[in-house]
């Protein structure tokens, strides 16, 4: 057994994870629980660990064929169905609610429309960085000898997303400095 497939599995586990703990933080800016507090943060853990352990099993299943029935067919070791749906289809499906989640937040709730600018920025950076790594990465690691692929520009990009998610954080979030300035909260 590579280690690489278990590099994969747990690849593929945290991938998805990442993205429904950021499909979670959409629901709760509806303040369906008190963000912070024990309950949402139980809730978003909780339910982050369970799809941790299950997408990490479906993708080590899938490697190993632990239960043969997720493995792949001999005849095309690099179709799965069950792999693609869990690493495309489940992050695709939790970024376009997030982005409905949160556009929703701004247009119905704060007057500002900044943030809309952080949350498509944040979006196009992440297409186009999928774009680069699912289009462009064999044509790039072809020209370049094997020395960089589209995983290097789409990891740049992603790390741009996230930045951009920031910001729009940053944006809707009532800035509370002066209150820990005028000892409000006292530690």
């Amino acid at each position: 057994m590579p280690p690489w497939h278990w590099l994969g599995a747990v690849n593929t586990a945290l991938v998805v994870s990442f993205f429904w703990a950021l499909f979670l933080f959409g629901i709760v800016g509806f303040q369906v629980m008190a963000d912070g507090s024990l309950k949402s943060m139980l809730t978003i853990i909780g339910t982050t660990l369970i799809i941790f352990i299950s997408m990490g099993y479906i993708a080590a299943d899938t490697a190993f064929g632990i239960s043969n029935g997720l493995k792949p067919k001999p005849s095309n070791p690099l179709y799965s169905p069950g792999v693609f749906t869990i690493y495309l289809v489940v992050p695709l499906v939790a970024i376009v609610l997030f982005m409905i989640l949160q556009t929703t937040i701004v247009v119905r709730f704060l007057s500002a429309r900044l943030p809309l600018v952080w949350l498509v920025s944040s979006f196009f950076c992440f297409a186009v960085g999928q774009a680069i790594m699912f289009g462009a990465s064999k044509k790039m690691c072809q020209s370049t000898n094997n020395r960089i692929d589209g995983a290097f520009f789409a990891t740049l990009l992603d790390s741009a997303a996230v930045s951009c998610i920031y910001g729009f954080w940053s944006a809707i979030t009532v800035d509370d400095n002066a209150a820990f300035e005028e000892d409000e909260y006292k530690f």
